[in-house]
């Protein structure tokens, strides 16, 4: 019944063309319609439709554990939807909200927090995941896009990605692993736009701006680090299960799984033609 409420909406509007929306398109806005959100407007529909048929296309649905787009003219709740779980990501402290870019942090208190742990994830994996993050504006040098870690009994990053420095490189960048590292390319100057780290084997984690990778790092998994029971929080990082260094961060997209290294450029094309459409 539900696919049917949103065929119906896609037909009425155009949003899905004679055939209706995709499936999981289609799922979404039946679930954020039963919830009482407020649904995009009808030539967004369309366009987040193209974006899962292109990410299906690309090969990176089927990699997605957590997948949410805040750039949306949806409201704030449609904003926060998960889109892999059809569920709920939680705000705190009042993240700013602006239509069709995302949500910004304030510094000091405000966060996201996925309500997903990695170590629950179907795809993500100690030898193969990854974090995406798609950001509407450049804010060179504020902490975390997001992430989470323990202490005790050792520092353990189940996932940390701090987007770029002051010195313009990509700044902790942890999948699995008790190491934080920091790329030595300075080439990009800030972060708007789409930033991947993806983990593709025991060894080795890549760092991607845009349609470029910009470092390969050493950077061995731990065991301990992928079954850290955290849920990973967005610009701001879960510090031994509370929020800590939090960011300024304008976060549009996000997507976390599996390693997509391998198809990484299709995965750039499809968020950034829907980022760039809206």
């Amino acid at each position: 019944m539900f696919i049917g409420i949103a065929n119906s909406i896609g037909q009425r509007f155009g949003g899905g063309g004679g055939g209706g929306f995709d499936a999981d398109y289609a799922a979404i806005l039946n679930y954020a319609t039963t919830q009482g959100y407020t649904l995009p407007s009808a030539s967004q529909q369309t366009l987040q439709n193209q974006l899962v048929v292109d990410l299906k296309a690309a090969g990176v649905w089927s990699k997605l554990d957590t997948f949410a787009v805040f750039a949306t003219d949806g409201d704030s709740d449609f904003a926060l939807i998960d889109w892999i779980n059809l569920s709920q990501y939680t705000a705190y402290n009042s993240p700013t909200f602006t239509a069709d870019n995302g949500f910004t942090g304030n510094g000091t208190s405000s966060y996201i927090d996925t309500n997903f742990k990695p170590v629950n994830g179907a795809n993500y994996a100690q030898n193969s995941a990854h974090f995406m993050v798609y950001c509407y504006a450049n804010d060179l040098g504020s902490t975390y896009y997001g992430g989470a870690l323990d202490t005790t009994p050792s520092v353990i990053r189940n996932l940390n990605f701090g987007g770029r420095d002051s010195s313009n490189r990509f700044s902790t960048v942890a999948i699995n692993s008790t190491t934080a590292d920091i790329t030595s390319n300075n080439s990009v100057t800030d972060d708007t736009g789409f930033n991947l780290i993806t983990r593709t084997n025991s060894t080795t984690v890549k760092a991607y701006k845009a349609n470029t990778l910009i470092s390969t790092l050493t950077n061995n998994s731990d065991t301990a680090s992928y079954q850290l029971a955290r849920n990973i929080f967005l610009l701001a990082r879960n510090l031994n299960g509370s929020a800590n260094s939090y960011s300024t961060r304008k976060l549009s997209i996000i997507g976390i799984g599996s390693d997509v290294d391998s198809i990484q450029s299709d995965y750039y094309t499809a968020i950034n033609n829907y980022f760039t459409a809206i």
